[in-house]
């Protein structure tokens, strides 16, 4: 008897399926509600306006979008296209959605990946190794460690790449890096994925040099359903998740929640990791004109690294010299000069990494009248962690700094070199226990904090129906709170600090000539070689006008910004003299774009713009460890970028060629470095300048 009902249950529901566009252009409508009418049964658009959906046998369907007339249909299997009219002329969320370019629209080299081509292209790769097939992209696992993916895009790195999730930007504020540790999570939640080539079309104030890459989460398009997976791989790695949405109900509220936790030995030699991550988004489409959204999302980790750059990275002659050591038949490539132990038989080292850098937004979305509307998100990140560093003592007999990370230029260190290949902290245990002037060497956390609030508001009008204007008003305030904490005396009694010692004499030292602040004795939580907290306070202004009728599209976009750093010193200074003076900057950009389409399948597109920008906070400031060292002759940088493409695209062809040259002008370069009286000093290089093309 269970059997037949089931399979008369079975029988009274029909799979459907169909794609919503507007009426009046053929534009997919992207979060349409296609609900079962008598019942909470729903989904609503993807990106391309697609749906399907589960519903009884001779059902009718209720298709809705704020804005647009409401139809219902007969449920059949093919539902084909269905064209929406405009009540009033809808508009995107242009804080998110009016971040995203159009192929064959807009007149920027675009590429874009979806939450399918994320499944399929990642397996148990890092989120941003997603976009290795994207042109003009570089993405790299950077020494191995895992999480320490980095992303350079026309030959830029990633702080001078612009990073934005769901309309936030996540670049820091100090020195414009991404860490895509702390966004592992991202590629299981991620609806699409966008990358800008060059100075793009995103409309903030914050300008984009070599690309912008924009990531739009899961909320109100989320499918209703819900998912628990456990995948397992290479060198040890797990991954146990879930997620659960609800989609969009009837009462106009959707909730998506997911978690997940990763952890294995990592491919590289001693690169073991744990991480969790999390997501949540809260949505509630009002009315017909109004719509809000929180969203929270996290990824707490840690993972051992394989240390790269001047201390670490090996030439390819001493590559040859470790196949030695790979006695297990183990790929010789996957060694790690800083890997070894300690005494104790634990794994030890100046390379692990551990942070959390959760943000909550909360977007709300006025639908103001026919042809305009208004948006705006709040944000807030809050980010605590640290890196290991290791610092020596005054007394050191060896240049421990170097050692610790297992190669200094290139060539492998053997003075505490294990006949194994690992590296004999052991050794460095029992100089530090022997030693009569407190440890040579310890281990510190680097730590970097930060308090992020912001503001991003957009508000948008329709003229004539082939113009469309965007303005906003762009907000941040961040404080980088930066210090070095002893976690480990390795066996030592007690540190003397040699930043402390080397620096008494300095004019900008509060505590010169004062040997009992220079040579105190210090232990496990004390403050050594920094404690300082910049902050960057930063408005902005832009606004962008879009021409689009028949074959011709083309946009001019312009922005303004104003840019102001200080420093808070704690190390150097006492509370009366610890805060230096305030540094400013004004910056600005113009820059716009023509697309004329041939036909259906071909087009062709020009852009150019110009960009006067800050410079980075370690730029205005002579030093990163001396904060009233005011670099005085710092200059906005300017960028002058100009490009011209051609597209082709069909049902089973995109392509693109395009070419593009930009120049960089007056890049910040500030270093310190030692005098011939041994003193250190401090230099900044006016003038230089860069070219990129392809």
């Amino acid at each position: 008897m269970l059997t037949l009902l089931c399979m008369s249950g079975f029988a009274q529901t029909q799979k459907i399926a169909g794609t919503v566009i507007d009426a009046d252009n053929g534009e997919p409508i992207i979060g349409a509600s296609v609900l079962e009418v008598g019942s909470s049964n729903g989904v609503v658009t993807d990106l391309d306006g697609n749906f399907s959906l589960k519903v009884a046998n001779k059902a009718t369907i209720k298709l809705s979008y704020v804005g647009y007339e409401t139809v219902e249909l007969a449920a059949k299997a093919n539902m084909g296209i269905i064209q929406l009219k405009a009540i009033a002329q809808v508009l995107e969320d242009v804080t998110i959605m009016g971040q995203m370019a159009k192929q064959s629209k807009t007149p920027v080299a675009v590429s874009q990946v979806n939450a399918l081509d994320i499944e399929e292209r990642l397996g148990g790769g890092e989120f941003p190794e997603v976009l290795k097939n994207t042109p003009g992209v570089h993405a790299n696992g950077n020494g191995g460690g895992w999480g320490d993916s980095e992303i350079w895009m026309r030959g830029f790195d990633n702080t001078n790449v612009a990073t934005m999730i769901n309309g936030v930007p996540m670049n820091d504020m100090e020195g414009g890096t991404v860490y895509w540790s702390n966004w592992q999570g991202l590629s299981d939640v991620t609806s699409v994925m966008q990358t800008q080539r060059g100075m793009g079309a995103s409309k903030v104030s914050a300008p984009s040099v070599g690309g912008t890459i924009n990531i739009i989460t899961k909320g109100i398009d989320a499918k209703r359903g819900g998912v628990v997976s456990y995948s397992i791989g290479n060198d040890g790695a797990n991954k146990l998740l879930f997620s659960v949405s609800t989609g969009l109900m009837s009462n106009g509220w959707a909730i998506t929640v997911l978690g997940a936790k990763s952890w294995g030995n990592g491919y590289i030699q001693g690169t073991g990791y744990n991480g969790y991550s999390y997501f949540a988004n809260i949505s509630k489409r009002i009315n017909d004109r109004h719509q809000l959204s929180l969203t929270g999302f996290g990824a707490p980790q840690s993972h051992w690294q394989r240390p790269s750059g001047n201390s670490g990275a090996l030439t390819l002659a001493e590559w040859n010299n470790v196949k030695k050591y790979m006695t297990d038949g183990m790929d010789y490539r996957r060694y790690n000069p800083a890997y070894g132990y300690a005494n104790n038989g634990k794994q030890k080292g100046a390379n692990f990494n551990k942070y959390h850098k959760p943000q909550i937004s909360l977007n709300h979305v006025w639908q103001i009248d026919y042809k305009s509307s208004l948006s705006t998100s709040l944000y807030t990140s809050i980010g605590r962690g640290f890196g290991y560093t290791a610092e020596a003592s005054p007394y050191s007999q060896y240049a421990y700094s170097d050692l610790t990370r297992g190669a200094y230029n290139g060539v492998l260190t053997t003075v505490f070199r294990r006949e194994d290949g690992s590296f004999d902290y052991g050794k460095v245990e029992d100089i530090n226990a022997a030693s009569t002037t407190g440890s040579e060497l310890i281990i510190a956390e680097n730590r970097n904090y930060h308090n992020w609030y912001g503001l991003v508001s957009t508000y948008q009008n329709k003229f004539f129906d082939v113009l469309d204007m965007t303005a906003g008003l762009d907000v941040r305030y961040y404080q980088g709170i930066h210090q070095a904490v002893i976690s480990d005396l390795m066996s030592g009694e007690y540190f003397i600090d040699a930043t402390r010692v080397n620096s008494v004499t300095a004019e900008n030292n509060y505590h010169r000539n004062d040997p009992a602040w220079a040579y105190q004795k210090m232990t496990v939580g004390d403050v050594v070689y920094r404690d300082y907290t910049g902050h960057v306070m930063q408005e902005g202004a832009f606004a962008t006008l879009e021409y689009s009728k028949d074959k011709l599209s083309a946009f001019i976009n312009g922005s303004f910004s104003y840019t102001s750093y200080w420093r808070v010193d704690r190390f150097y200074y006492d509370e009366n003299h610890q805060r230096s003076e305030t540094v400013n900057f004004a910056g600005g950009t113009i820059k716009g774009g023509v697309n004329y389409n041939f036909n259906a399948f071909n087009n062709l597109f020009i852009n150019a713009g110009y960009i006067s920008r800050a410079p980075k906070f370690n730029g205005a400031f002579m030093s990163s460890n001396v904060s009233h060292a005011v670099n005085k002759d710092a200059a906005n940088e300017k960028i002058a970028s100009a490009e011209i493409g051609y597209g082709f695209h069909n049902q089973y062809v995109n392509f693109v060629a395009n070419a593009y040259y930009t120049r960089w002008m007056d890049k910040t370069m500030s270093r310190s470095t030692t005098l011939d009286n041994q003193s250190t000093g401090y230099i900044n290089m006016t003038g230089v300048n860069a070219q990129h093309m392809g």
